[in-house]
């Protein structure tokens, strides 16, 4: 295909993924999203070639996604990182608000959309997955005559969700980029940085994650670290609502 012709293609497909959204069929518009970003990366584009027709459809342009939050019964600090790293790697950067600590990601359009939907499934994925592996580790320690108290059972947790996004990091770092892929890297960054200097009156803060002194399992922390290493990230989130749709693929 053409450049002209792929330009034409990408815009139908934020066309569609417009109307999509304006339905609530989250679905397509994710799968519309995901062929937006692979026809852009494949033939070395960026949203600045698509030209001003993009506002016109109402497609792919900057924007923050919705607050999320960070507060969870085991700790912020794994539902940061593992925000970080999905924005990170799907052309996004996540942030938190400087008056409210909630979490949220600036992107293109189409790719905000990628990283709502693929950290709500994760989240859900490693959170069902921590119990299982505490359940196995549980059953172990009975095998042997000891068990977890709650407080054990927190750490081991915690300790386990805080393993998954450096795995999940790992698992991006396998898949060498391309000289393509580096390239609109660079680009969206410029894009997400111009979008915040055009922003008045703009308050918020980078993510940084201070280190804190806390028990961490070994054991339980290597094993979410595996688990991330290993899901699949190229998993289909059109029915991510159905439980069949929650399994991890080794």
């Amino acid at each position: 295909m053409d450049k002209e012709s792929v330009i034409s293609k990408i815009r139908k497909l934020l066309k569609l993924q417009f109307n999509a959204e304006k339905i609530g069929s989250t679905g397509e518009a994710y799968q519309a999203a995901k062929m937006v970003r692979k026809l852009l990366m494949e033939y070395n584009l960026s949203m600045g070639d698509i030209g001003n027709e993009e506002e016109k459809l109402g497609g792919a342009r900057m924007k923050e996604s919705e607050d999320m939050t960070t507060s969870d019964k085991y700790g912020n600090v794994w539902k940061k990182s593992l925000l970080h790293v999905i924005a990170k790697n799907n052309l996004c950067s996540m942030y938190t608000r400087t008056y409210n600590g909630k979490m949220f990601v600036i992107g293109a359009e189409e790719n905000v959309i990628v990283v709502k939907e693929f950290y709500d499934y994760l989240l859900k994925v490693f959170r069902r997955l921590a119990i299982e592996r505490f359940n196995e580790a549980q059953n172990e320690a009975m095998a042997n005559g000891q068990r977890y108290t709650d407080k054990g059972r927190n750490i081991f947790m915690r300790s386990y969700l805080e393993g998954v996004s450096v795995g999940l990091q790992e698992n991006y770092d396998s898949m060498k980029p391309t000289s393509e892929e580096t390239a609109l890297v660079v680009s969206h960054k410029e894009m997400i940085e111009d979008y915040l200097f055009q922003q008045n009156n703009y308050r918020m803060d980078k993510t940084k994650h201070r280190q804190r002194r806390r028990e961490v399992l070994g054991e339980a922390y290597e094993q979410g670290q595996k688990d991330g290493r290993e899901v699949n990230l190229n998993k289909q989130l059109g029915n991510k609502n159905k439980d069949e749709q929650l399994k991890i693929d080794f």
